[in-house]
């Protein structure tokens, strides 16, 4: 019989490896294209190795809260935050390298409406699951807020 520790992928370490290391490979290619210079520093945003720590700790604890989740559930909130992961991890991407502030506004003002979306059934399964994305809407609505505030200062 197969428990949830020998699963990666229900177990708490497969669901960190799962929601962090693609970032950071992301991260390695990003720095590597010189993509990270694209971008126009924000004033109103910490500087940009601050905004990679807490995109690192967010990730974790979408690892997290998918690992509270994956254990008592149906599989319908396991891909929603599988979504939701992707979402996140593709914003450099769909910005084109960091450089449109307006695809950027958008798509985290549009990513903070899902996961604000997916909390209530995750509140169902796990209190703390829910909270870990409340996290990640925080700070994709703060982002987004201090962009636009950047855009038309």
């Amino acid at each position: 019989m197969e428990t949830a520790d020998s699963n990666p992928v229900r177990s708490l370490g497969g669901n960190l490896a799962a929601f962090v290391l693609p970032p950071l490979l992301l991260n390695a290619v990003i720095f590597g294209l010189g993509w990270d210079r694209r971008s126009v520093p924000n004033p109103y945003l910490p500087p940009g190795w601050v905004v990679g720590t807490i995109w690192i700790v967010l990730f974790v604890a979408m690892g997290i809260a998918r690992w509270l989740v994956v254990r008592n559930t149906e599989k319908r909130h396991n891909k929603r935050l599988a979504i939701l992961g992707l979402l996140c991890m593709l914003y450099p991407l769909y910005t084109m390298g960091l450089g449109n502030p307006t695809i950027g506004l958008a798509c985290g003002f549009l990513t903070s409406l899902y996961a604000i979306w997916i909390m209530p059934g995750l509140l169902r399964v796990s209190r703390t699951a829910a909270c870990l994305i409340g996290l990640v809407a925080v700070w994709l609505i703060y982002a987004s807020m201090q962009l636009s505030r950047s855009m038309h200062p």
